[in-house]
């Protein structure tokens, strides 16, 4: 159980209510019962007043009966009933006297008084009865069924949260046709429109922002297919592999930033496996579209070949591709080194300490790390994103003037 629920907060305080309804009407039949009790007792104690003040002054009620039954009494005749108040009734109260012994006795829910003298004995039933409490009882059951119709009323009210708070986790997750529109009144119907009146805008800004990128990218591939055709037909055979490398290059940046886009808008399917981690820092490094000459010039690799992780591919690349051409672009010396030891990936390269804190540079559209050197900004944003994607997290210190970006590969199984 969620305790710090509202339906759970609400059913609590309904049952304290309850608990203290319940305990408030108990209090009140109490109260009603020892007031029946006193009024039973006092009739009981003026007919023995009574009677002691007709014996005072010499005189004899006339006719006992008719004198007990001015006070309520009337004299039990059944044998056995008289036996079974005496033997098995509860003493109230109990008053002796120079006329003999009277005791106030209780006997299934029944008030009796009991007079013993020398001469004779008599049981006499109290014909005044305890009130009746139906009307208590019935205020209790109305105020109940009140209580009881509040607590379901106010869950129904609160019961569009439920759905509510499902939509939003969809919504999140990146499901976006979600529908938590409400035809009720209450605040909460208020809520649920304006969020799904904000979602349908939300949606529709991506859907416009994913058919304006794809388009670009479409209408910007038909020119490089075409120059990369027109290219193949230059006969100077150095300009002509300088035009293959250009379209080629706008080509995969092209693929490159699609991929990006899907990261960032969170459309990226994983496909999570185990590659050899030397395959995956050769594809990036392919990316980086070097001259063959130059590779082997601005990155330093010192890897195990038999060295594994489960990551996925393309994605896991496309961020060490992207922390090594950082790390190529910013080094005083225009070289980066990737390396492991001890399950972690390390990408380093010799440049001046950041001029601002490192979380800094992991926010989108951050200027580049160099004040002569400046990027867009989206490299380490998109990297972070990208690593923590493939469950992984990205770490960085600056130690004996080298950056160092690094990866622990061992944490996940």
């Amino acid at each position: 159980m969620n305790r710090y629920s509202l339906s759970n907060k609400i059913t609590l305080v309904f049952i304290l209510s309850i608990l203290l309804l319940y305990m408030f009407f108990s209090m009140l039949l109490k109260y009603q019962a020892e007031k029946d009790l006193e009024a039973i007792k006092e009739r009981q104690l003026q007919s023995i007043n009574y009677l002691f003040i007709l014996y005072k002054n010499n005189l004899s009620p006339h006719g006992i009966n008719e004198y007990f039954s001015i006070f309520g009494l009337k004299r039990v005749k059944n044998y056995n009933l008289r036996i079974s108040v005496l033997k098995n009734g509860s003493i109230v109260f109990q008053k002796k006297s120079n006329l003999g012994e009277f005791l106030s006795i209780r006997y299934n829910d029944k008030y009796y008084l009991y007079i013993d003298n020398i001469i004779s004995s008599i049981l006499l039933e109290s014909k005044y009865h305890k009130k009746t409490n139906d009307f208590l009882w019935v205020g209790f059951i109305i105020a109940f069924i009140v209580f009881i119709s509040m607590y379901i009323s106010i869950l129904r009210s609160i019961s569009p949260l439920k759905k509510l708070s499902s939509q939003i986790r969809k919504f999140a997750s990146g499901e976006m046709d979600i529908d938590c529109k409400s035809d009720k009144k209450d605040e909460i119907a208020e809520v649920a429109n304006e969020f799904d009146r904000a979602a349908c805008k939300l949606r529709d800004l991506i859907h416009s922002r994913q058919l304006f990128l794809r388009a670009t990218m479409h209408e910007l591939k038909t020119p490089i297919g075409k120059g990369r055709i027109v290219s193949e037909m230059i006969e100077d055979k150095k300009a002509k592999r300088r035009l293959v490398d250009i379209f080629e290059r706008l080509d995969m940046l092209i693929n490159e930033f699609s991929k990006i886009e899907q990261i960032v808008s969170k459309n990226y399917s994983l496909q999570l496996k185990y590659y050899n981690l030397v395959d995956i820092v050769d594809s990036a490094i392919d990316m980086l579209m070097l001259d063959d000459d130059k590779k082997f010039q601005h990155v330093k690799v010192n890897i195990d070949s038999t060295i594994s992780i489960k990551a996925d591919f393309e994605s896991f690349a496309l961020a060490i591709k992207n922390l090594m051409d950082n790390a190529i672009k910013y080094a005083d010396d225009r070289v980066v080194h990737v390396s492991i030891s001890n399950n972690i990936l390390y990408i380093e390269n010799r440049a001046k300490e950041f001029s601002m804190d490192i979380e800094k540079y992991y926010e989108p559209f951050v200027s580049g790390f160099s004040e002569t050197r400046k990027g867009l900004g989206l490299g380490l944003y998109i990297v972070k994103n990208i690593v923590k994607l493939n469950d992984f997290e990205l770490d960085y210190e600056y130690v004996n003037n080298m950056h160092r970006f690094y990866i622990d590969i061992g944490k996940k199984e």
